[in-house]
């Protein structure tokens, strides 16, 4: 490995390292300015389905996670019990289907509530399948990210206190974002092949409740390893990351609203934000918020190499507690744009990315937000 690479690796480190501190000292402080910042913010909860004869609780559960199973049944078991419903309806993803059809499934259960047990994927098909349903979706996060569940501030460190949310607790509308490709064309498909040869193509529409985006974001999860992740968590993508450190910037265009007004951008992301919060309480859209009916645009860019990278990742850590550097040269921005939709058409195809899933590629995407579409269980 050349010196620069060294370099590149052991920035990196210190500056995920300092955020990381910065999380840990701020944290108190942050979950109090969060709890104010609801009562002014945020619109009340609202109790959905109150006339609906309440059905069993159905859980959508990834096996393949490294969780004990028997604990979590046997609480989820006694929080239904507790609240005078019949035992929960147990239903496991597969390779084929990670909680799009399972949730189809319980939906004719008419449940009370239907518990996504699984990572940010099943998640996210979950949420999918629930949207305008006004089927409560209740959340037990077992995956690497737990992105909404974090935004949603749920509590991450006892199961006990997660399921009695996901069973018992307050119903709130939040947005679902939508992303979607159109049938590749011939050209596609020719470039396609000039790529490595388990590389797919990304079409139709699928939902995130996070963050989608296109470029270094994508090439992160598509490439971060599953064993690394079970042993490292989140900091597998730190190690993902480093390795696409000189990869090719997004050219495309970037139109918003009804498309009368559009943008050339040169970038290393373009990503569209539900929510703000990503791994390790870095804040990639401060502004954003999961119940505005908003979509932000986060278009990330750096330049001067490592030096460029570190800035960039110092800045996602100074976003988190509302601060804007303007003394340091600009070796990194975040440029943000909101809307309700947005297209971008990029020269090449780009890698596309959900919620942290890998999509395939594509060179023309559309974001779009539904607004209020989804109802989860909150505190």
């Amino acid at each position: 490995m050349e010196w620069t690479s060294w370099v590149a690796v052991i920035a990196l480190i210190l500056a995920a390292g300092a955020v990381i501190l910065l999380f840990l000292l701020r944290k108190d402080l942050e979950s109090l300015r969060f709890q104010v910042a609801t009562l002014h913010t945020e619109p009340a909860e609202s109790e959905e389905n109150g006339s609906r004869e309440p059905g069993p609780v159905v859980v959508i559960y990834n096996p393949s996670k490294s969780a004990d199973f028997d604990e979590i049944k046997s609480i989820l078991n006694e929080t239904a019990s507790d609240a005078g419903l019949a035992q929960p309806v147990w239903i496991p993803t597969t390779a084929e289907d990670s909680g799009y059809g399972q949730t189809k499934q319980a939906i004719g259960h008419n449940p009370s509530v239907v518990i996504a047990a699984g990572g940010d994927g099943t998640v996210r098909l979950v949420s999918g399948a629930l949207a305008g349903t006004g089927i409560p979706m209740g959340l037990m996060p077992l995956g690497t990210g737990n992105l909404l569940a974090r935004n949603l501030d749920l509590p991450m460190d006892s199961i006990r206190n997660l399921a009695s949310i996901a069973v018992t607790g307050r119903s709130r509308r939040i947005d679902i974002g939508w992303m979607s490709a159109p049938q590749a064309s011939v050209e596609a498909r020719n470039e396609l092949a000039d790529l490595d040869g388990h590389a797919t193509l990304f079409e139709g529409e699928v939902p995130f409740v996070v963050i989608a985006g296109m470029g270094f974001d994508a090439q992160v999860m598509d490439d971060a390893d599953d064993n690394l992740k079970r042993v490292m968590g989140w900091s597998a993508y730190i190690v993902s990351g480093i390795r696409h450190l000189h990869g090719d910037r997004v050219n495309a265009t970037i139109s918003t609203g009804d498309g009368a007004n559009s943008v050339e951008v040169e970038a290393r992301s373009i990503m569209f934000a539900n929510c703000g919060t990503l791994t390790a309480g870095i804040v990639l859209a401060p502004d954003a918020r999961i119940d505005d009916g908003w979509l932000d645009i986060a278009v990330l860019d750096t330049k001067g190499g490592i030096v460029g990278w570190t800035d960039l990742v110092r800045r996602l850590g100074l976003q988190r507690f509302g601060v804007q550097d303007k003394v340091f040269p600009e070796t990194a921005k975040i440029d943000f744009r909101r809307t309700r939709q947005a297209q971008v058409s990029a020269r090449e195809l780009e890698l596309i990315q959900a919620d942290g899933d890998a999509l395939g590629y594509a060179r023309d995407v559309r974001a779009r937000i539904d607004k209020g579409a989804l109802v989860v269980r909150v505190p």
